[in-house]
């Protein structure tokens, strides 16, 4: 069963909880849910709240908190993945897998060889349309929270506003080259917070090559193989959740009632 967030949602006096629009309508209409199902929802707390469903409808549905716990779904490790925007639909993709697979943000970069050129009116709609996908995602993933998506930024500019956000965020670049170290191998504090870049289909330019080296930004290997740029930032982000030992299944939480 998904997660539902009620962002700005509040639990009643008497401890009913409203849902609305997307949510309500998926419950209602692709779940066909029934009064007296018990479904998840995220509010602004934070906690899980198991809500006993009482009235549905297309547009609203309304429910009864029966049970609060923390979620023990987020990873403990803050992944935020800077990707190049790929060609056609891949930043959906992207979004929607990042999403699911855990990841704490996603900044869209373009790079010296981005195909695409997003020009600064189509932003802002181009954000929100890569919002809902990760909302959605994050929500059928039983997620805790949806990852942030960023405006696209320049790299350089990307990497100031990283540096300036998470200062004590390491930084790996993955790069199809020889004499790398691996992403597998590589140091790497899995409490500290950690941005992957991921460059486009034509691979980093020489001199975002030199803009790494002049910004403490590590360049790793992802293997002998060359991939895609919209799975190679899936299979680095899944490497590090490994080394994380993220992937392992979820304990009951503490302080579950």
């Amino acid at each position: 069963m998904p997660v539902y967030f009620a962002r700005g949602g509040q639990i009643g006096p008497g401890g009913e909880i409203e849902l609305r629009h997307r949510q309500a309508w998926h419950l209602f209409k692709v779940l066909r849910a029934r009064p007296g199902e018990v479904v998840t929802v995220v509010l602004d707390d934070g906690l899980e709240h198991q809500v006993r469903l009482a009235q549905l409808g297309p547009d609203m549905v309304r429910g009864q908190v029966v049970s609060s716990r923390p979620s023990a779904s987020e990873p403990r490790s803050a992944i935020h993945l800077a990707q190049a925007i790929p060609k056609g639909s891949g930043m959906n993709e992207v979004c929607e897998r990042a999403a699911e697979l855990g990841v704490a943000a996603i900044w869209p970069l373009l790079t010296e060889r981005t195909i695409p050129r997003v020009a600064p009116a189509a932003g802002p709609p181009r954000v929100r349309h890569w919002q809902a996908v990760a909302d959605e995602a994050a929500q059928l993933a039983g997620r805790r929270v949806s990852p942030t998506v960023q405006i696209p930024m320049a790299l350089a500019a990307a990497l100031a506003s990283l540096r300036e956000q998470l200062p004590e965020a390491q930084m790996l670049a993955c790069h199809a080259a020889e004499a790398l170290v691996s992403l597998a191998r590589v140091a790497w504090d899995p409490l500290l917070p950690t941005v992957v870049l991921i460059g486009p289909e034509g691979g980093w330019a020489p001199g975002e090559l030199s803009l790494f080296a002049a910004s403490s930004v590590t360049t790793v290997s992802l293997g002998p193989r060359n991939l895609r740029t919209i799975l190679a930032g899936l299979v680095a982000v899944t490497v590090l959740l490994a080394r994380a030992d993220d992937l392992e299944p979820a304990l009951p939480p503490a302080g579950a009632r």
